[in-house]
């Protein structure tokens, strides 16, 4: 059976683009994610629009070596807009020079909303709450 994906299984797709693009900082392709007045908070930092997320995530993740992973997600679809809440752990490696071997970073969750656009879904706004914050 073939057709157009459901809501849900498009919204996991965008998940899964935000993570990966990030991690290979692939920064340009990653902010289009977002709505052009969209806003990313993590602590310390309230970024609005495309141009500032871009800049500040890329600046932060230029040497990193690790890897996010967002699992648990429970999205709540109501018409053009949606809710996500997904845990997230970040790995880093457990050597200085790499190898491969990872080590819990830190863990927390996302929570997003996001809007259905006539490019399809993308992030209005993605809030990052970390563990021990």
């Amino acid at each position: 059976m073939t057709g157009q994906p459901s809501d849900h299984e498009q919204i996991r797709q965008l998940l899964a683009r935000f993570i990966q693009l990030r991690d290979d900082k692939r920064f340009d392709e990653w902010v289009r994610l977002f709505t052009e007045d969209g806003t990313f908070e993590y602590p310390g930092a309230r970024l609005t629009g495309r141009d500032a997320i871009r800049d500040s995530v890329a600046s932060l993740l230029r040497d990193d070596r690790g890897k996010h992973l967002a699992l648990n997600a429970v999205i709540e679809v109501d018409g053009d807009t949606a809710s996500v809440t997904s845990d997230v752990v970040k790995l880093r490696p457990a050597e200085p020079g790499g190898g491969t071997a990872f080590v819990v970073q830190t863990a927390g969750r996302y929570i997003d909303s996001l809007v259905r656009t006539k490019d399809g879904w993308q992030v209005a706004s993605r809030r990052t709450e970390l563990l021990g914050f």
